[in-house]
């Protein structure tokens, strides 16, 4: 191993300049040499710059390292090379790989690229199942992109009734980073399937209020055909005799209104998998919920109990909204700065994390950039934020970092840090691909996707 080389290809990588960085990683190695983290940032320089199958045989490289690990990262990211190829069956194989790795923190991913690559072989029922578990996974931060997929699917199907709710759930779940034009667009579809012209009409004037949204060629006949369906009604209604109650189809009864919940359907064996004694145990919860509110001394008693609670824990509630000291920010600029001065980065980092693993952080990070949190789901002893980083020599770099409670559980620490390919980052130092197949590059010992170092590309 040339570490001068190494050295360097890591700094371009750092820096954005992904050509440099490809050609670097290589020349570091020999070409029989083993060398698992190289090979793998070489496969995400090279999803950066388009070459899918150079990046999907750079990938390959980098599993044959046995002592490497991150099976389930570098097998998400070789399906999205296959992906973005074109070989969805080869794609579709190394998505169900990364699965099984069960020391793969954020599975979700590899069933995104799964349901996509199904999809695009018309395998709908095997899609929607993939959309379903990656919607479920406790480790997605954002489900509602993987629900409207899910639902994209009951319409492929002909359920347009799960499709309605399975969009209600979508847009319950929705975050400020999720398109909800698109969701509604999408709900409107699956109303007009239903045959609902009206709630269809409504779901797609939502959908292009702002005038940024533009509905597809098919959810534009949608949207024509709900339309002429509502004017065909009123004119029939027009011309019912007076004191005559027009003849309009009644819409049938939906008892989950928007509440989101899913709607079980015994006849499905791939999405939803409630039992009867899971129906009956929710409705004898919901009776003794109804029991509950029929007594007014048990609702003074909460009341009361609410409010010292409340008094008295004020720091407890500061700290389930995931606030501390030192904050995800300053824990995050602390890092970012120890980096470029060549300080000890050891304070900011999550405990427990081994050599190998904060090599790998702090080797993603560029010097002299400058990190801002542009969003962030936070919970108590987790985070998970979008960051804004301004890179030295010009433009911008999106990356998704983990943070953790440090070891006094006051503050944060960054536990790992991945660039984002879904972002739209500007490099003024190498041409930005797609997000295709990367979405990990090494940074943490719980790597992720395409550049994973952790969580989507590094």
């Amino acid at each position: 191993m040339n570490n001068q080389y190494l050295e360097q290809a890591r700094s371009a990588y750092r820096a954005g300049d992904f050509s440099a960085a490809a050609q670097m990683f290589a020349a570091a190695k020999d070409a029989n040499e083993v060398a698992g983290e190289v090979d793998h940032l070489r496969g995400n320089s090279l999803m950066k710059l388009g070459l899918w199958r150079d990046a999907a045989s750079a990938y390959e490289q980098a599993l044959s390292d046995a002592a490497y690990g991150k099976r389930g990262a570098l097998h998400t990211n070789l399906g999205k090379a296959y992906a973005a190829a074109g070989e969805y069956d080869r794609a579709a194989d190394s998505f169900r790989e990364a699965v099984k790795d069960a020391t793969y923190a954020t599975p979700y991913k590899a069933y995104l690229g799964l349901g996509d690559a199904l999809l695009a072989q018309d395998n709908v029922v095997e899609a929607g199942t993939a959309f379903r578990q990656a919607a479920i996974d406790a480790a997605n931060p954002a489900p509602s992109s993987a629900l409207a997929d899910l639902a994209s699917c009951f319409i492929k199907l002909g359920r347009p009734g799960d499709a309605v709710e399975t969009y209600r759930t979508a847009l319950d779940f929705a975050t400020p980073r999720d398109d909800t034009r698109a969701i509604n667009a999408g709900l409107g579809q699956a109303l007009i399937a239903q045959n609902r012209p009206a709630d269809a009409i409504d779901a797609f004037t939502a959908a292009t209020a702002d005038g940024i949204y533009q509905l597809t060629r098919e959810q534009q006949d949608d949207f024509a055909r709900a339309q002429d369906a509502l004017d065909a009604l009123n004119a029939q209604r027009a011309m019912a005799p007076t004191g005559t109650a027009p003849s309009a189809p009644v819409d049938p009864l939906d008892p989950l209104g928007k509440s989101g919940a899913f709607m079980p359907d015994p006849s499905d064996t791939g999405f939803f998998t409630m039992s009867e004694s899971e129906l009956i145990q929710q409705d004898r919860e919901s009776m003794k919920v109804r029991r509950k509110k029929r007594h007014t001394g048990l609702k003074v008693f909460i009341v009361l109990l609410f409010l010292l609670l409340i008094a008295a824990g004020g720091l407890g509630f500061a700290y389930t909204r995931g606030l501390g000291f030192p904050s995800q920010q300053d824990a995050l600029t602390g890092l970012f700065n120890a980096v470029t001065e060549g300080e000890d980065t050891s304070s900011y980092l999550a405990p427990g994390l081994d050599e190998a693993s904060r090599s790998l952080i702090t080797s993603t990070i560029p010097e002299d950039a400058t990190p801002t949190i542009t969003a962030m789901d936070q919970n108590m002893t987790s985070s998970k934020a979008e960051v804004e980083v301004e890179l030295s020599l010009g433009g911008t770099q999106t990356y998704t970092v983990d943070f953790v409670r440090t070891a006094n559980h006051i503050g944060w620490a960054v536990a790992s840090i991945d660039i984002d390919f879904s972002g739209s980052n500007t490099v003024s130092t190498s041409d930005d691909s797609d997000e295709g197949a990367a979405d990990e590059a090494p940074a943490d010992s719980t790597a992720e996707e395409t550049a994973e170092t952790d969580g989507s590309a590094a």
